[in-house]
């Protein structure tokens, strides 16, 4: 015991490892409570509950990534790039703080006023009308995600992490008394507003105790600068996010809300593997982001090593405990036993991602080194495989065929990633070499 203690205290003694720390109580904290969110759906409503609020999730996902522009990435690497220069990051901060704000109002009104268009998609009044309310939550969601960018760039770790952290559970605890009440399901989906409400409010008041709000000034310079780079990556953060969710919006499409709630019920758990590998990109990239301003390799190829043995062997014991504990839940605790058929998803999921784990905390590389039009590509690649895949196997395989169409389309994903990295950057990732 004295031994692990020592090593937990030298291991924290570096900013990189306690910084992880705290990304990975943020994020951990996020995968437990979206585990906890589906379960409470699941015990206290049904599967068709739980395809209602996936749906609108994953359109307030895909929303959100339109009404924020990619500017939240250009925020991200000029508050790193510049973190020495408090006036230029004073104006660069400002200008993206009226964009985002211009942008998730108008997008958010959009979302709301739609509600015909969603029922005429999904086939259901109840999903249309819980996707109409995900646009209060809109209005706020980019600004916030400048904000957190800005902090994560400025490598302001502990506050990132319990911002984060507040926003998830107000989620999970609105969700939950919604879930345990006799109000329609739909307004769950006010869950989102509330959320950002107190995200907005809190990041600012953080970042003024901070002195992180000098210097603020609306220059065309920076509006123009983050519309180039944001508008470069934009679409390729918009593939990405729909990525996540494509799958969910064709079964809703193709099949129905139950077979929606099953699905998501199964994959929600794959979606935590995911949060937990996050939090090290959310890590990883201000490193990157100096390694590659810099030209000193040896950090990031120290990363890369460490990742191909720990996340390989972290995502092998996730999938060996989660299967396992899934089948036992759904088959004696559910209400709902459909919900067992989700085992053969989270088999399907789990099997790809423990192919590409070592690469997968650096899936945003590409950004990070300056090249968001190929980080574009590699996003745009991922989801077109799975759109395509999931159009030829979902009627024939039904939740299976969506399931292997997403998991095919990571794989593609990291082989993009890879090939790009060594023809843009010299570094050989499979090899871990760097061209000279």
């Amino acid at each position: 015991m004295r031994f692990v203690f020592h090593f937990l205290r030298s291991a924290l003694t570096h900013k990189i490892n306690r910084d992880i720390a705290w990304t990975f109580m943020s994020f951990g904290i996020l995968a437990v409570s979206g585990i906890l969110m589906n379960i409470m759906i699941v015990l206290f409503r049904d599967a068709a509950a739980l395809g209602v609020f996936n749906l609108s999730y994953a359109i307030y996902l895909i929303g959100s990534q339109v009404a924020v522009m990619g500017i939240h990435n250009s925020v991200m690497r000029y508050s790193a790039y510049h973190a020495e220069d408090p006036f230029e990051r004073g104006q660069m901060l400002s200008s993206a703080m009226l964009l985002t704000l211009v942008f998730g109002v108008v997008i958010g009104g959009a979302v709301y006023l739609a509600t015909p268009l969603y029922e005429m998609i999904f086939s259901s009044k109840a999903s249309a009308q819980a996707i109409s309310y995900t646009g209060f939550g809109l209005m706020l969601f980019p600004l916030n995600k400048v904000l957190i960018g800005y902090i994560n760039g400025l490598r302001h770790m502990r506050a990132l992490a319990i911002l984060q952290a507040t926003r998830y559970l107000t989620v999970l605890g609105a969700v939950a008394v919604v879930s345990i009440s006799n109000l329609p399901f739909t307004v769950a989906s006010l869950s989102f507003f509330a959320a950002e409400l107190l995200t907005t409010i809190s990041t600012l008041i953080y970042m003024e105790k901070a002195g992180l709000l000098k210097c603020l000034r609306v220059t065309k310079k920076w509006i123009k600068e983050h519309l180039v780079f944001g508008g470069k990556g934009a679409l390729g953060s918009m593939f990405l996010d729909m990525n996540t969710r494509v799958d969910v919006l064709l079964i809703g499409i193709f099949l129905n809300d139950s077979a929606v709630g099953v699905y998501s019920f199964a994959a929600m758990l794959v979606d935590g593997l995911q949060h937990i590998l996050s939090m090290l990109r959310v890590n990883f990239s201000p490193v990157l982001v100096a390694a590659m301003r810099d030209k000193d390799w040896v950090q990031a190829k120290k990363l890369l090593h460490y990742s191909k043995i720990y996340v390989l062997f972290g995502v092998i014991i996730f999938a060996v405990l989660v299967i396992p504990s899934f089948y036992v839940f759904t088959n004696y605790f559910a209400h709902d036993k459909s919900l067992i058929e989700g085992w053969k998803i989270l088999a399907v999921l789990f099997g790809a991602y423990i192919i590409i784990s070592g690469f997968t905390p650096f899936d945003n590389l590409l950004l990070a080194s300056g090249h968001p039009t190929q980080q574009t590509i590699q996003n745009i690649s991922i989801t077109l495989v799975n759109v395509v895949l999931c159009l030829l196997l979902i009627p024939v395989f039904g939740i299976v065929g969506a399931a292997t169409a997403t998991a095919f389309s990571y794989i593609v994903g990291t082989v993009v990633m890879i090939f790009f990295s060594k023809r843009l950057l010299g570094w050989n990732m499979i090899a871990n070499s760097i061209k000279e």
